[in-house]
């Protein structure tokens, strides 16, 4: 059995001994803390999740790289994009991300952009195909120490320039007349000025001739138009002079050019693995002959 002095001597060892490795953790965690680095940022991809007719959405893949033995915190990120070397969208986001020590993480950064906005800012790019773009941001991060750190990135690429495609009334022909009626040929021309392919479904128009009656008619078959080409549609229509009376008939036998007034809409899509349809209106006035 220990007696009292002996008893001081082992407590005071003790307590010596654990002072001695309160203090060498104490250090340990202090040197830690003394020697915080800043992550590092980098764009290891940045691909197309998304596109219409309308608008383009590009997503930045950054990787975060925490080389500290304590984890770090991401508070926010800013970016830009800029086209043709001036800044076309920007935004900022706060974010609550912990990146554990001696670990990495992926962020997910959307940037969108709308063509009709694109080409009316940069009329030059109007006759690309595609535009050049460089994406810029900073990543905000609480540390130890240092406080509150900004590491920059950037990340350059090109992107697709979308044109709408044209909708119009390439001709107006009577295939045959008689005093009841007439049977007409409607043909319409569907333009892509695009550098891929589109893909024309559910199209409704509806054609006003002057001093005839409206024609209305609907393709639910898809028409495929290649890059770069105009595909034409051709649509029989009859009508009846009974119905639409001989004012009809004297304009159809006349040689006038004649007004018309083409609108309607349709869906758009592509062949393209991230393109979505989209509804797609047309509206076009002119005059055509009348072809016999």
């Amino acid at each position: 059995m220990l007696n009292s002095s002996k008893f001081l001597k082992v407590s005071r060892l003790l307590l010596v001994n654990l002072l001695v490795v309160t203090l060498f953790v104490s250090c340990t965690q202090l040197n830690e803390l003394t020697n915080i680095s800043k992550p590092s940022v980098s764009v290891v991809n940045m691909k197309i999740t998304g596109m219409t007719l309308q608008d383009i959405e590009l997503t930045a893949d950054v990787e975060v790289e925490n080389p500290n033995s304590v984890g770090v915190h991401l508070s926010s990120y800013s970016y830009s994009l800029d086209i043709n070397e001036s800044n076309f969208v920007s935004g900022s986001e706060q974010r609550g991300l912990n990146i554990g020590a001696k670990n990495s993480s992926v962020v997910q950064v959307p940037v969108t952009l709308t063509f009709s906005e694109l080409l009316q800012t940069f009329q030059s790019i109007r006759d690309q195909d595609e535009s050049d773009y460089k994406f810029a941001a900073s990543f905000g991060f609480d540390l130890p120490i240092l406080g509150t750190v900004e590491v920059p990135v950037e990340y350059s690429g090109k992107i697709p320039v979308v044109k709408q495609p044209s909708i119009s009334l390439a001709n107006f022909s009577i295939e045959s007349l008689s005093m009841t009626g007439a049977d007409l040929l409607v043909e319409l021309n569907v333009q892509n000025p695009n550098a891929f392919q589109l893909m024309v479904d559910d199209l409704n128009f509806d054609l006003e001739i002057n001093g005839l009656r409206s024609f209305s008619g609907n393709i639910s078959e898809t028409i495929n138009i290649d890059s770069k080409s105009t595909q034409t549609v051709k649509l029989p229509f009859n009508i009846s002079f009974l119905n639409a009376g001989m004012a009809a008939y004297r304009l159809l036998n006349s040689d006038e050019d004649l007004g018309y007034h083409l609108k309607g809409s349709t869906l758009i899509g592509s062949d393209l693995p991230f393109f979505n349809k989209s509804n797609f209106n047309f509206d076009k006035s002119g005059s055509v002959d009348i072809l016999k």
